[in-house]
C-alpha cells in the first residue's frame, strides 16, 4: 500500500468524523453518554488507559489482543518462541517496565513476558505510559514505558460473573474455547474475589491462499496448540474508608507448542542461510505462582503512604527436537526456575494545593537457575556440539545467578498558577551481583565466576512534565523524560558454549542502555462528542544493546547500536447520538539506525491504524466492525538478505454483534480477519485466516 495512500484513508476518516459529528451529534441524556470527560484536575500525567469497556469491544482474551489500536503501541510476536510481544514507540520490549498492581512481574532472565499468556478476566483496567513514566515505580526495565495492569475489586454484596467462547476457524471446525468465572463480595470491612479462567486451543487454521512449505500444509497449523489455567484470589482489608489492604495469590499454568517455520526451501546469501529454519520446540510447562501485597493507607487527610511486597516465582521447561516428527531431541530438556522477591515502600504528602511531594525506596532480589534433562536425551549420532560430556548425568543445576537491586524514587508536583502543573521526577536504581555460577560439564563442579563481577552498577533517571489547562476540557502538555535500564541477565552473563573461551562469560560488564525522550500533546473534549488524543515524540537511544556472533559461533552481546526515533500519534473517538459510537487510531514512526552497522529495525511499520464503530440500532444489540491497516516493515534486521526481508502492508477487518438481553445476560458472536487475509508480524509466521467466535456472559 502506498504511503500517502494510506496516511490520506486515515485522514480522511477524522475528518468524516469531525464532518459527521456536527451534522449528527444531538443533545443526550446524562445516563446515555458514552465518553467520559476529560479529568483535568487529577494527577498529571501522559497515561492512556484501556478500560473493561475498550476490552470488551475487541473481545480480547490476552493483553496482546487488548494492545491493539493503543496509540504509540505496535504489536509485534517472537515467532521462534510463539510469543505475543510489543513495542513502545520503537522500542523491543526488554525496554519496556511489566508490572501488576505496582509489581514488577517480567522474568528475571530475559526481562520478558508473553503477552499471550496474560489473561483479562479478572482485570479493571491497563495503563500504558510511554517515554515519561512514574519514577516511583520499581525499575524493571523501563526505559521505553511501563505497562501496569490492575486487578479489578468486587463492588456488591455478590459480585459474580462467567464468560463462555467458542472458538471456530474459517471451516466452522472447533479450534479452541475459554471459560473464566468470578466471584466476589464486598462488605464494608473487608473484600474477597476469587477468579478462574480457563483457556485452550486445540490449532489455529491459516488463510486460504497459503503456499504449502516443507514444514507446513497449510490447513490447521502444525504444533500450535496451547493451554492456559490461572487462579487468582485476592482478599482485601478496609477497617476505615481510606484504608486498603490487599492480599493476593497467583496461580497460572500454561503449556504450548511452537508452530514450525513456514519458509519456502532457500539457500539466501551472502551467509548461506538455509530456510526454513529448523526449530521444533514445545513448552510443556510454564508455570506462575505470586503471593503479594498491596496497601493504600490514607495517614492523615494530606498524606499517606503505599506498600507492596511480592513473590513472583516462574517456572518452565523447554523441548527441542531434533526433526521435524518430533520423536527426537536434539537438546536436552531445559528448565528454567526464576523469582523475583521485593517490597518497597512510597509515602506521599500535600502541602496544599500547589505543592505535593512522593518519595519511594524498595529492594528486589532476582533469582535464575538453570536444569538440564540428561537422562532424557540420547546424543548418539548427534552432532559433536551437541554431545553430553562426562558430568552430564541426571538433571542437575547448570547455572545459578542472583542479584539484588535497590531502587529510590521522588516526584515533586508544583501548580504556580491555576492552569499550569509541573511535574518533576527522578528515580535511582543500583544493582550487586551475588551469586554467578555454572557448572563445570566435567567434573560436575559449580564454579564461581563472580570474581570481577561483583562491582555494583547503578543508573539514575529524571524527567519534567509541564501541563497546561487551557480550559476545563483543553489540555496541553510537554514531557522530557533522560532513561537508562540495565542490561539483562542474559545479556550480561551468556556464556561461550564453544572455542577456547567456552565456559566464560561473553561480555558482562555491558554498559546500560540510555534514552531520551521529548514528547507534546494536545488533549481534550470538543462539543462534548468528540475526544481527541494527539501526541509529537522525538526518542534517541545510545548504547542499544545487540547480539553479535564470534568466529568460534558463540553469541554474546555488545553496546553497539544507537537509534533516533520520531513520531506522531491521534486517537479519536466520537459520540454522534445514543446510536453511533466511533473511534480512530493512527500512528507514524520514522525510525534512524545511527550506528555503523545499518541494521534495520524489525517489526517496525511506518504507519499503522485502527478504525472502528459501534452502532447500536435498538437496545441491547450493538454492532461493531473494526478495520485495522499497517504499512510494510522489515522482517530481516541484516540488510544484506536476500530473501524475504521486507513484509508488505494489510488490511484486515473484525466484525462483531452483540446483544445484552438484560443487564444480567448477554451473546456476542463475531469474525476475526474477515477477509482471510495472509499477512505476518515475524517472517515465515503467518497470522491465523479467518476465524469466528460465539460467546455468553452472565452477572449478577
Amino acid at each position: 500500500m502506498n504511503c500517502w495512500r494510506f496516511f490520506g484513508a486515515t485522514l480522511g476518516v477524522f475528518l468524516s468524523l469531525l464532518w459527521a459529528g456536527s451534522a449528527l451529534a444531538q443533545p443526550i441524556e446524562p445516563k446515555e453518554v458514552l465518553l467520559s470527560p476529560i479529568e483535568l484536575t487529577e494527577s498529571k500525567d501522559t497515561i492512556d488507559h484501556i478500560t473493561q469497556v475498550d476490552m470488551e469491544r475487541k473481545t480480547a482474551t490476552n493483553l496482546w489482543e487488548a494492545l491493539r489500536g493503543v496509540m504509540g503501541v505496535y504489536q509485534q510476536t517472537s515467532g521462534g518462541r510463539n510469543e505475543g510481544t510489543v513495542s513502545i514507540r520503537g522500542a523491543t520490549r526488554y525496554q519496556i517496565g511489566m508490572y501488576i498492581d505496582d509489581i514488577p512481574i517480567a522474568t528475571a532472565y530475559r526481562n520478558e513476558w508473553d503477552f499471550n499468556n496474560t489473561l483479562l478476566f479478572d482485570l479493571e483496567s491497563i495503563e500504558v505510559s510511554k517515554g515519561y513514566s512514574s519514577p516511583l515505580l520499581t525499575s524493571n526495565n523501563s526505559l521505553a514505558g511501563t505497562i501496569n495492569l490492575r486487578t479489578a475489586k468486587p463492588t456488591k454484596a455478590l459480585d459474580f460473573s462467567v464468560r463462555y467462547i467458542n472458538f471456530f476457524d474459517r471451516r466452522f471446525e472447533d479450534q479452541g474455547r475459554l471459560f473464566s468465572a468470578s466471584v466476589g463480595t464486598k462488605q464494608d470491612l473487608f473484600y474477597l474475589k476469587a477468579t478462574v479462567t480457563l483457556k485452550e486451543q486445540d490449532f489455529f487454521t491459516l488463510p486460504s491462499n497459503f503456499a504449502p512449505s516443507p514444514f507446513e500444509d497449510g490447513g490447521r497449523r502444525e504444533n500450535s496448540d496451547n493451554k492456559n489455567r490461572s487462579l487468582n484470589f485476592i482478599a482485601g482489608w478496609t477497617p476505615k474508608e481510606n484504608v486498603d489492604i490487599m492480599f493476593g495469590f497467583v496461580r497460572q499454568s500454561f503449556e504450548k507448542g511452537q508452530p514450525f517455520d513456514a519458509a519456502q526451501s532457500y539457500t539466501s546469501p551472502p551467509y548461506s542461510s538455509v530456510y526454513p529454519y529448523a526449530r521444533f520446540w514445545r513448552w510443556p510447562e510454564y508455570e506462575t505462582t505470586r503471593y503479594y501485597v498491596n496497601a493504600n493507607i490514607g495517614l492523615t487527610e494530606n498524606s499517606k503512604l503505599k506498600l507492596v511486597a511480592y513473590h513472583d516465582k516462574h517456572k518452565d521447561t523447554s523441548i527441542d527436537y531434533y526433526t521435524v516428527d518430533m520423536l527426537r531431541r536434539g537438546w536436552p530438556d531445559k528448565t528454567y526456575d526464576q523469582s523475583t522477591s521485593g517490597a518497597q515502600a512510597t509515602y506521599e504528602y500535600a502541602f496544599n494545593k500547589a505543592h505535593k511531594v512522593a518519595l519511594s525506596i524498595g529492594y528486589r532480589e532476582l533469582s535464575h537457575e538453570e536444569y538440564n534433562d540428561y537422562d532424557n536425551f540420547d546424543d548418539t549420532g548427534l552432532p559433536n556440539n551437541r554431545g553430553k560430556q562426562a558430568a552430564d548425568v541426571g538433571k542437575p543445576l547448570d547455572e545459578r545467578m542472583v542479584e539484588s537491586y535497590w531502587d529510590v524514587g521522588a516526584e515533586y508536583t508544583f501548580k504556580p498558577i491555576d492552569p499550569l502543573t509541573l511535574v518533576f521526577g527522578a528515580s535511582y536504581s543500583s544493582m550487586k551481583p551475588k551469586t554467578l555460577e555454572a557448572r563445570n560439564h566435567t567434573t560436575g563442579q559449580m564454579i564461581s565466576f563472580k570474581d570481577g563481577l561483583d562491582s555494583v552498577k547503578d543508573l539514575f533517571n529524571y524527567q519534567l512534565g509541564v501541563f497546561y489547562n487551557v480550559t476545563d476540557q483543553h489540555e496541553i502538555f510537554a514531557t522530557f523524560a533522560k532513561k537508562a535500564r540495565f542490561a539483562t541477565m542474559r545479556e550480561r552473563y551468556t556464556r561461550a558454549s564453544r572455542g577456547p573461551s567456552s565456559g566464560a562469560a561473553m561480555n558482562s560488564d555491558l554498559d546500560p542502555e540510555r534514552a531520551t525522550h521529548y514528547e507534546v500533546g494536545y488533549r481534550g473534549l470538543i462539543g462534548g462528542w468528540l475526544k481527541i488524543n494527539s501526541s509529537l515524540y522525538f526518542s534517541e537511544v545510545k548504547d542499544l544493546i545487540t547480539s553479535q556472533r564470534d568466529p568460534d559461533g558463540n553469541t554474546f552481546y555488545v553496546n553497539l547500536d544507537k537509534a533516533n526515533f520520531f513520531g506522531f500519534e491521534l486517537g479519536a473517538e466520537a459520540l454522534f447520538n445514543q446510536y453511533v459510537k466511533a473511534g480512530a487510531v493512527f500512528n507514524f514512526l520514522k525510525w534512524d539506525n545511527r550506528s555503523n552497522n545499518n541494521n534495520n529495525l524489525t517489526q517496525l511499520p511506518k504507519f499503522t491504524s485502527v478504525i472502528y464503530s459501534v452502532i447500536s440500532p435498538t437496545e441491547g444489540l450493538s454492532i461493531t466492525p473494526q478495520v485495522n491497516m499497517s504499512s510494510g516493515f522489515y522482517w530481516d534486521s541484516d540488510p544484506l538478505s536476500a530473501y524475504g526481508q521486507k513484509s508488505p502492508s494489510y488490511v484486515t477487518a473484525d466484525f462483531k454483534i452483540g446483544y445484552d438481553v438484560n443487564e444480567r445476560l448477554s451473546f456476542e458472536f463475531g469474525i476475526k480477519n474477515v477477509f482471510d487475509k495472509e499477512y505476518a508480524f515475524s517472517g515465515y509466521y503467518p497470522e491465523p485466516g479467518r476465524n469466528f467466535f460465539l460467546g455468553v456472559t452472565g452477572r449478577y
